[in-house]
């Protein structure tokens, strides 16, 4: 499908509105590459033409679009931001980059700069166009003054309308004293930390699932948990990421991907102290499958009655262990038994 657009896009479509994909009556867009789009956008065609043959050449998407998390009319952080800095109470920014790579270079991205980026939502009966800008030379962009803010976990597309290609934005902002899920995807909802390597030279590989993964955070999501998505995974392998959760029917909720390959007991502590002591939190549930993810959950007093690990440190360091690698009997003995959020 890429390469059809790119194709499409070198032999005559240029930026003056002509050439629109196919518009079509979806309520929502399946992101990286939708067949067609529910509306029209201002410009359609590459605004710089090395990056149509940029498309053509590597047509594997690298988009990253950060997911917020904070706290109501408070303090709010975005995936992005360093490391060294803190939340603070400014507007919710949508930023993120537009990228492409090879079929095979799952690590590595070639920015698309100049080109034309809008946000789009859905809000029940009609799409809306939030805002709109222009990437930069590095191909990000950062969308601060849309004066929208996205209800919890519903998708703001951010659409490249050179091709019409998308990004999901995601918000969570929850007062203190919410109740959250937190787990670790690889190991955790895949069988093992290697699964994710498997996805770097080749984007049609589709991680293994750990067993009853997705069915136990439904079951946290039929009970109205926030799930976050915590993983030492860089921002890079977002698209794969969201991909496979989405088609492997996991709930939506907030991705934290690390800016590069970060300690992971050090930049998941990072995150969870911004989670329970800035935005006052409370994790009812802890999943991982490392010695690092039980380090990080115990840095920020997750109580190990409610760390759940599974794999071969199931159990260690007073955790409690997911057996047989699936969640299925954990679901039905735990999950099952907690009351729904806010009773």
């Amino acid at each position: 499908m890429r390469l059809l657009l790119a194709g499409l896009l070198l032999v005559g479509c240029g930026s003056d509105g002509t050439g629109q994909p196919p518009l079509t009556h979806d309520t929502s867009l399946k992101c990286p590459a939708p067949a067609g789009l529910p509306f029209e956008l201002d410009s359609f065609g590459f605004q710089n033409g090395q990056n149509a043959t940029l498309v053509t050449n590597d047509p594997r998407d690298k988009d990253a679009a950060a997911d917020t998390l904070g706290n109501p009319g408070g303090l709010v952080a975005n995936v992005f931001l360093a490391d060294a800095d803190g939340p603070a109470m400014t507007p919710v920014t949508y930023q993120g980059l537009k990228a492409r790579t090879t079929p095979t270079g799952g690590l590595f991205s070639t920015a698309l700069p100049g080109e034309n980026v809008s946000l789009w939502s859905y809000d029940g009966s009609a799409w809306d166009m939030k805002g709109r800008g222009k990437t930069d030379a590095m191909g990000a962009y950062a969308l601060a003054e849309t004066n929208f803010v996205a209800e919890n976990n519903h998708a703001l597309y951010s659409v490249l309308e050179a091709d019409g290609s998308c990004a999901e934005h995601f918000n969570l902002l929850l007062p203190p004293g919410s109740k959250v899920v937190v787990t670790d995807i690889d190991g955790t909802l895949t069988t093992d930390d290697n699964q994710s390597l498997m996805q770097i030279p080749d984007a049609n590989y589709v991680p293994l699932m750990m067993g009853s993964a997705n069915t136990m955070l439904q079951a946290w999501d039929a009970k109205h948990y926030p799930i976050i998505y915590l993983t030492a995974r860089p921002h890079v392998l977002r698209v794969e990421s969201r991909v496979w959760l989405r088609d492997l029917m996991f709930p939506t909720g907030p991705l934290v991907t690390a800016a590069d390959v970060e300690d992971a007991n050090v930049y998941k502590t990072l995150w969870l102290k911004r989670m329970v002591e800035q935005f006052g939190w409370q994790v009812v549930a802890a999943y991982g499958n490392a010695l690092t993810d039980i380090q990080a959950y115990q840095n920020v007093g997750i109580p190990k009655n409610v760390t759940f690990i599974v794999g071969p440190n199931a159990g260690m360091m007073g955790t409690q262990p997911i057996d047989n690698m699936d969640f299925a009997a954990h679901t039905a003995s735990f999950v099952a038994t907690q009351p729904d959020n806010g009773n």
